[in-house]
């Protein structure tokens, strides 16, 4: 599959999927994945694409980051905290792999 194709089913897929991370649906298309972003780019994942919106549930910053290494896909999310003077904070990211849905 090439990376143009993929890069628009990921796209969409972004676009349909509400920002809750952990899906418990069998037929989630993203699996909750405990490597890290850090990994994923020393392990030659490359960014292809990067969203900012604000999380639906809080309404604070939210950047999802989608990695690609040939025919694998990760996103990572970010939630930002409301931003001080003094200190900028933000949650961990969280990272889920592009899997093939469960079907019956």
């Amino acid at each position: 599959m090439k990376a143009g194709r993929i890069m628009a089913l990921v796209c969409a897929g972004i676009a349909a999927a509400s920002t809750a991370h952990a899906q418990a649906d069998a037929n989630a298309q993203w699996r909750v994945a405990e490597t890290t972003f850090f990994d994923l780019i020393q392990n030659g994942y490359s960014i292809v694409a990067v969203t900012s919106v604000a999380a639906r549930s809080t309404g604070l910053p939210e950047d999802t980051y989608i990695l690609q290494k040939n025919n694998s896909v990760f996103r990572c999310i970010e939630t930002r905290a409301a931003e001080t003077s003094a200190t900028r904070a933000s949650s961990p990211l969280r990272c889920a792999e592009l899997v093939k849905p469960y079907r019956d």
